[in-house]
């Protein structure tokens, strides 16, 4: 089942919990290149996000259908990712 909104909402995407990055023999920092840390897409900490849609799993567990905006380190350059995440690791922002 998916239920999708008229109206997107505003949520902030833990990227740790939806992206385990560092994990399973990826380098450390301290091993990469200034050229690849000042150009490379910056992918820590909680982004911003549209939740677009909720996708219910056969196991019954919740998958958020989202889009976040993400940035190089150097904030010159930005893309728009569509991901799917536990719902773990979305937070929805009141609106204003």
């Amino acid at each position: 089942m998916i239920r999708t909104f008229d109206e997107p909402r505003a949520v902030k995407v833990d990227i740790g919990r939806a992206l385990p990055l560092g994990r399973g023999g990826a380098s450390r920092a301290d091993h990469v290149s200034m050229r690849v840390k000042t150009s490379a897409l910056y992918m820590s900490g909680y982004l911003d996000g549209t939740l677009r849609y909720w996708a219910n799993m056969h196991d019954g567990q919740w998958l958020a259908g989202v889009t976040v905006r993400v940035t190089d380190t150097g904030g010159t350059n930005s893309v728009d990712i569509d991901m799917l995440v536990t719902a773990d690791a979305i937070t929805e922002v009141p609106a204003t």
